[in-house]
């Protein structure tokens, strides 16, 4: 998540570890997190604030045939994501072969696919799981691109794709109904600012090991409420990146909660959206619910998810 991000974003990621050697007493990492907050809140397109905003619950498919199968798009992610993965302390990753998709016909098929699609002719929910779905293939495109033009050429991390100052997030990542896009168009023009979701946070992808896990199937317009939900719970159960009770009156938690706060109504209702949405334990809500609980967040790592080379 945090996936595309505003620019500038990336670099909060690496601070907590300085604030850790300046700030060595916990009490004061409150204050950091409201700098930190104000940081990102300056930076990140305020979506929260846009009318009409759409609830999936109210925006029911019709009986119409889809305007785009995404049957490609699952079978890429079937062949090429695997789960149970690892990089550096973060575990439970569903790790991808990056290599396997930049060789893999389906994958390109389905970029033509999303080229030619009219997106104006979209149902509600079609259009949430299409920007969805192509919102991870064209992040994924980013790297495979650096894979066919620069071969053998090492990648530790998606923000190492930044050219001529622009930030990978600003710079083309592919073509969506006809027009060239950026990650951070498709999040936050596309996603956040038409859709009163925060289940979002937790199925777009952005490449990196903190990132909420990429999904081994597409999202589909038919299932979309029970994937988006899934995708939730699934991150939240990791306790190396999404969600971790560390004692009865203390919790860490995804830094996404932090930077996109304002999207689950602020931070304290961000810690009450985990409790309610998280599938946690009797225990964990409780922490979730008391004033006295101390809420800190992980530190984000942006080396790149990728699966271990194949021997």
């Amino acid at each position: 998540a945090m996936r595309g991000r505003a620019v500038g974003v990336a670099l909060l990621a690496t601070v907590p570890l300085a604030a850790a050697r300046i700030m060595p007493f916990d009490f004061l990492q409150p204050i950091y997190y409201r700098l930190e907050k104000r940081v990102a809140s300056g930076q990140i397109p305020r979506a929260v604030d846009e009318p009409n905003r759409l609830r999936l619950a109210d925006c029911p498919l019709s009986e119409a045939p889809p305007a785009i199968s995404h049957e490609k798009w699952s079978a890429v992610l079937r062949r090429h994501v695997i789960t149970g993965g690892k990089v550096g302390t973060i575990t439970g990753i569903n790790v991808v072969d990056y290599d396997g998709i930049s060789k893999d016909p389906d994958f390109d098929a389905y970029l033509a696919q999303l080229a030619s699609v009219d997106v104006k002719n979209l149902q509600p929910a079609e259009a949430l799981a299409l920007w969805m779905n192509a919102y991870n293939a064209l992040c994924i495109n980013h790297i495979v691109r650096h894979l066919r033009e620069k071969p053998g050429a090492p990648l530790d991390s998606i923000l190492d794709l930044k050219k001529d100052g622009v930030v990978v997030w600003d710079l083309e990542a592919g073509v969506v109904g006809g027009k060239a896009r950026t990650l951070n168009e498709i999040e936050h023009e596309q996603l956040r600012k038409r859709w009163d979701e925060p289940l979002v946070h937790a199925c777009i992808v952005c490449a990196s090991a903190s990132c909420p896990n990429l999904r081994t199937e597409a999202f589909e317009p038919p299932r979309l409420a029970t994937q988006m939900e899934e995708q939730f719970a699934d991150w939240m159960k990791n306790p190396t990146k999404g969600f971790k009770l560390e004692g009865p009156h203390r919790v860490l938690l995804s830094r996404i909660f932090l930077w996109f706060a304002d999207d689950f109504g602020g931070l304290d209702s961000s810690r009450s959206f985990v409790r309610d949405r998280g599938g946690l334990s009797g225990e964990a809500k409780s922490a979730l619910t008391s004033s006295l609980t101390a809420t800190r967040y992980f530190a984000y790592d942006w080396s790149m998810n990728r699966a271990p080379a194949k021997h």
